[in-house]
């Protein structure tokens, strides 16, 4: 009877059967070698008659062993050998990616942009889905009633009378607005005082006197604001222009005020930066009086108009500088008186937000508990041209007699080719003598939106020095009599 394997046996056994386990993922020579060694053979007993027998059994297993591992060597040195000959014989692989198709693939993609921008209402979208302001709340949180500002001016009570048609005989671009442009300058050879850019300009009360303002002045190409600015330029390089009314929307940017239009990260301005360059500037030309008017923007957190207040304390004499007026339905002063007592901010605020306890800043004016406004929302050209839609009165002091009368001359999105139009003599002199008209008030605030293009801070000077000499026609009449 056979007896069982010796440990060493089946050790050996053992070591053959799992070369065998790998079959299917060794080499040929290998599985060879593998399937030699696994040649059946049957257990016997060790006598000293096989014992021979045996060892040469075991020599002949190495000697296959060896021989297919040198089998296996000799196949491995062969495919090197034939790959590295088919490196340096074989032509190389060809790179898909060539200088023309690359070209053609970025002209590809430059043309499809280009379609994209001038074929789908890019613009129109992306101000279709900025928030809006929701129409302001009656009665004021702001006091702004929609469609119940009224005038009831004695003078011309809605009738024909007021024309405001300025020949500028020469028309002065301000563009680069690096100077301030003739129209503006005062006399240098007189001691006379000097009230915006003229002399006759002093003896115009606040609210008698016309301001070229800016529309959304801190949304500016130049400001880095990335798409709907309202200007090509700076309301810095504005103001040597001659524009003299600010509008500016005021956010709440992660609990830090920033001037922006309608929400943050898309340009926005820091206050301290702003109120910096305005008391810089005044310093510079002492004549000058500033109307700056903020718009809360409430859409990313609330707006309190102390922290405001605050941020002006920060600037070196802008607070000094500020107007306190003395309360509603009060006389306004005269420019002149401003520029001598160097009171020479005046500052309104609209569109709702809070003052701390209820108590305002004292030189915090609510705008539309004194100015009436016309429509803001013109979509184009003939909106404006249309008296009876954008000369009606849609917020102020319903029923109060209001001090001063705000006309908007621009569209809605900014559009700088309608702008190219409306800031010229020619449609600023009819819209806004069709606007007085139709109100019976001349009007004080003119926005406009690019105000580097057109003359409207030239025919603002020309038309207060129409009012002055007005002014001074009647007031000799009545000295006659």
């Amino acid at each position: 009877r056979a007896q069982p394997p010796t440990k060493e046996e089946a050790t050996i056994m053992y070591d053959m059967n799992s070369i065998g386990s790998l079959h299917e993922r060794t080499p040929i020579s290998a599985r060879a070698a593998a399937t030699s060694l696994q040649r059946p053979r049957s257990h016997f007993k060790q006598t000293p008659g096989n014992t021979t027998s045996r060892q040469q059994q075991y020599e002949q297993d190495n000697v296959s062993i060896q021989n297919a591992s040198q089998r296996s060597t000799h196949s491995n040195r062969a495919g090197m050998e034939e790959d590295e000959f088919g490196r340096l014989i074989l032509p190389p692989k060809k790179n898909r990616c060539t200088l023309p198709v690359a070209s053609f693939s970025l002209v590809l993609v430059a043309v499809s942009l280009i379609v994209t921008w001038q074929v789908f209402p890019t613009e129109e979208i992306v101000v279709k889905y900025l928030p809006k302001f929701e129409a302001p709340a009656t009665p004021y949180t702001g006091e702004e009633a929609p469609g119940t500002a009224t005038f009831d001016n004695d003078e011309n009570n809605g009738q024909e009378g007021i024309e405001i048609d300025i020949p500028l005989e020469n028309e002065v671009p301000i563009s680069d607005a690096t100077t301030v442009p003739s129209f503006m300058k005062c006399p240098t050879d007189s001691d006379e005082l000097c009230c915006n850019g003229s002399p006759q300009n002093c003896q115009l009360k606040v609210n008698e006197t016309m301001f070229a303002t800016l529309h959304n002045a801190m949304s500016t190409e130049e400001g880095d604001f990335s798409f709907g600015f309202n200007h090509y330029k700076t309301m810095e390089k504005a103001m040597v222009a001659g524009y003299r009314g600010i509008n500016l929307d005021l956010c709440n940017c992660n609990n830090k005020l920033q001037f922006c239009h309608n929400i943050c990260d898309y340009g926005e301005r820091g206050p301290q930066e702003v109120f910096t360059n305005v008391v810089n500037f005044l310093k510079e030309y002492p004549s000058e009086v500033i109307i700056l008017i903020f718009q809360a923007t409430t859409e990313k957190g609330p707006i309190v108009w102390n922290d405001l207040y605050d941020e002006m304390k920060f600037v070196q004499d802008f607070e000094d500088m500020m107007y306190v007026h003395s309360g509603e339905g009060e006389a306004w002063p005269l420019l002149g008186d401003l520029v001598k007592s160097n009171k020479r901010i005046v500052t309104f605020y609209f569109n709702g937000g809070t003052c701390t306890d209820d108590l305002c800043p004292e030189p915090f004016l609510p705008f539309f508990k004194y100015t009436a406004e016309t429509e803001f929302q013109s979509a184009n050209l003939d909106d404006l041209r249309n008296t009876q839609y954008s000369c009606q009165l849609t917020r102020g002091p319903g029923g109060f007699k209001g001090d001063f009368f705000a006309v908007n001359n621009f569209v809605t999105p900014p559009d700088p080719e309608a702008s190219a139009i409306t800031n010229t003599q020619k449609f600023l002199s009819e819209r806004l003598t069709k606007c007085a008209n139709f109100n019976g008030k001349r009007p004080n605030f003119v926005y406009v939106d690019f105000w580097s293009e057109g003359v409207t801070s030239q025919l603002v000077q020309y038309a207060n020095k129409q009012m002055a000499s007005q002014k001074k026609q009647k007031e000799e009449e009545e000295l006659r009599m």
